[in-house]
């Protein structure tokens, strides 16, 4: 079982099978916001998809057996981390979507797949809901657990918002294993994560070391002091 990584909507007006273009992508800064909101969350419970992590929706005009279904396509054999739904819409939604008013039908197509397809007794329909109308409501302000480190007595958690400008916004908060607040700190905004790998816990100190890749060959730890 695979956790969620990825969410991505398409676009087609032909059928999506094999001998046909692949469906198209397209802009909608707002929709894509609140669909990396929505997995961030679903990734930070753990929601798997099952074997594989990439869900493309693809919206299309042609007709779509029960309005959705898993497209019938081959390249599955050698991608087999992803899968297409098709879903049918009307031409009007489809003419609208690079627009904001698009938005909250697309999230709401996106919702029922996943809720059609993909609830288990864990993550039923109405907890699959709750995840979905947080990232609507509380936008830039939801909050996303992104790394975490405990010890016996201390748990050090790297929050992340995901702000409309496509930067993140890190927060790391300290606090005693019965939730007694002893460190809290909004960090610098980033477009990337390479900066928050591993979470070091000591008596006095968070240390937080950067991923181990080509971006991070001259980035140093960071270091925060807090009391216990």
């Amino acid at each position: 079982m695979r956790v969620i990584k990825d969410i991505r909507v398409y676009r087609s007006s032909v059928e999506n099978i094999d001998g046909n273009s692949l469906p198209d992508g397209f802009t909608n800064k707002e929709l894509h916001c609140v669909i990396h909101r929505i997995v961030m969350k679903l990734r930070e419970v753990g929601f798997s998809l099952g074997e594989f992590d990439h869900l493309f929706i693809n919206l299309t005009t042609c007709a779509v057996t029960n309005k959705v279904a898993l497209a019938e396509r081959s390249l599955y054999r050698d991608y087999p981390w992803l899968r297409y739904y098709d879903v049918e819409i009307s031409q009007f939604l489809y003419d609208s979507l690079g627009e904001k008013q698009s938005v909250i039908p697309v999230v709401e197509i996106i919702e029922q797949v996943i809720q059609k397809f993909f609830c288990t007794p864990e993550f039923d329909a109405a907890t699959i809901g709750a995840y979905f109308s947080e990232a609507l409501t509380q936008g830039e302000n939801m909050l996303m657990k992104f790394r975490e480190k405990r010890t016996d007595h201390v748990i050090a958690s790297v929050y992340l918002r995901y702000l409309d400008s496509g930067q993140y916004e890190p927060l790391l908060r300290v606090t005693t294993t019965d939730d007694r607040l002893l460190f809290e700190k909004r960090l610098k905004r980033t477009l990337r994560l390479d900066a928050f790998g591993e979470i070091r816990i000591s008596k006095k100190r968070i240390t937080i070391i950067p991923r181990r890749n080509s971006f991070t060959k001259e980035m140093k730890p960071m270091l925060f002091d807090y009391s216990y």
